[in-house]
């Protein structure tokens, strides 16, 4: 399912941005834009994404703006200016120095303060975790809100099939009281001039009006429906369980439409197909 989401945050002239497009597919596709200084992250990243959203064609590109007119703050290099401080302890001792080095001697060195770009690196790290949950949460949320309305458009067209049920239901229970003297009637005409056994006769005709039976197929697609409202609420490989009971739900009303001659009934079969037909486009998005 679609999903997007934006986050910017900003520490220290530094500005990290993030944005995520999600486009439904069966796996999980991460396609990562990055700053060099932030590549040896992705692998970290991807977990992050992928637990988050599970799967989809996902593209993600972070951004970073330093300011270069913003002032770093300074940090003090201490394994340096200890060793410094070693040193200038030695050389006082083998001169036989009355006075040790003066502060302004540690400062003028000039890897004593200094701006270390590990530190500016941990920045980026700090920056880029909370920017991108940030937007995987909103991302997320759009996902989600994508859902409830699919969800509410496939059980409105699973109403519609069980409307087009009740009335081929209907439509055979009305017609079943006369298909018996109907039949009997046709093969009268066909062989008139032939003598039958009357009990026979009645045998093979119920044995043709149960092949023309549809209510096992009504109910065995009524059942289906109701699993498939129930593997809508699964969160966890719903996808594959509604695409195939989906395929049982075709199968059943192919059967009806082939068992029957009835104009109506036809009509009701045609308009359940279309339904199931845009329940499939529907479902492609969750498989």
């Amino acid at each position: 399912m679609t999903g997007y989401g934006q986050s910017e945050v900003s520490r220290e002239g530094v500005t990290l941005a993030t944005d995520i497009h999600s486009l439904n597919s069966r796996y999980f596709d991460l396609s990562a834009r990055l700053p060099r200084t932030l590549q040896r992250l992705e692998p970290q990243l991807r977990q992050n994404v992928q637990s988050a959203l599970a799967r989809g064609k996902i593209n993600l590109a972070v951004t970073v703006t330093i300011d270069d007119g913003a002032e770093a703050p300074l940090r003090i290099n201490r394994p340096r200016l200890q060793q410094y401080h070693d040193l200038f302890m030695q050389i006082k001792a083998e001169l036989s120095l009355e006075e040790g080095p003066s502060f302004s001697q540690y400062t003028g060195l000039g890897d004593v303060l200094t701006t270390d770009e590990v530190d500016r690196d941990e920045l980026l790290e700090g920056l880029l975790q909370e920017s991108l949950k940030e937007a995987l949460d909103q991302a997320s949320e759009m996902r989600r809100k994508e859902g409830a309305h699919l969800a509410t458009d496939l059980e409105s067209r699973l109403d519609n099939i069980l409307a087009e049920v009740d009335s081929i239901e209907k439509g055979a229970a009305d017609r079943r009281a006369g298909d018996l003297e109907r039949l009997r009637a046709r093969i009268g005409e066909l062989v008139a001039d032939v003598a039958l056994d009357e009990s026979r006769l009645l045998q093979e005709v119920a044995l043709l009006a149960d092949k023309r039976d549809i209510s096992e197929e009504c109910i065995r697609l009524r059942s289906h429906m109701e699993l498939f409202r129930g593997y809508m609420q699964d969160e966890e490989r719903a996808g594959k369980r509604l695409g195939f009971l989906l395929q049982e739900m075709v199968r059943e009303v192919n059967t009806i439409g082939s068992k029957t001659d009835d104009v109506e009934i036809t009509h009701a079969v045609v308009r359940a197909k279309d339904q199931l037909e845009k329940i499939r486009e529907q479902v492609q998005n969750i498989l």
